[in-house]
């Protein structure tokens, strides 16, 4: 049983596998839930910007807050501009977490090999658990069937 869980979303359109595994490891009337969303600075020209305005973190971070509260967990949610890996790490310091809570990563594993994973580096670096939420299938894509089995004519 975990006590204090931190949940780093990245975007609320993709959040649902990584809010249903912290309903699952959550116990209500016990365990507090922070929701992080990360608003990312990228280098563009002379300055720094983000893709994403003040209200538009500010949402993602509400909805999820929204969405565990509605799962009876008490939880609260905020927004930081930061690397990645080192602002999850951080606020889970801060927050006393005793467990991380991640989406799957984005990138494939030839893109994750050439420039890092946050995934990876959260796990690597995380002085308490981890729990990586498993992808689901996007929807309306069928799931894809195994061509390679042996015996298999095309």
């Amino acid at each position: 049983m975990f006590a204090r869980i931190l949940v780093a979303i990245d975007d609320f359109r993709h959040s649902d596998p990584v809010l249903d595994l912290v309903k699952e490891v959550a116990a209500e009337d016990v365990t507090e839930v922070r929701a992080l969303h990360l608003r990312v600075r990228e280098l563009s020209g002379y300055r720094w910007v983000s893709p994403e305005t003040r209200d538009q973190a500010s949402f993602v971070a509400e909805a999820a807050t929204f969405e565990l509260r509605m799962a009876g967990l008490a939880a609260g949610g905020t927004v930081r501009f930061a690397a990645v890996a080192q602002a999850i790490l951080a606020e889970a310091k801060a927050f006393d977490a005793q467990l991380i809570v991640l989406g799957s990563p984005r990138r494939g594993e030839v893109l994750a090999r050439l420039f890092g994973s946050v995934t990876q580096r959260v796990i690597q670096r995380s002085g308490c658990p981890v729990i990586v939420a498993p992808r689901r299938p996007r929807a309306g894509r069928p799931p894809v069937a195994s061509t390679s089995a042996p015996g298999h004519r095309s």
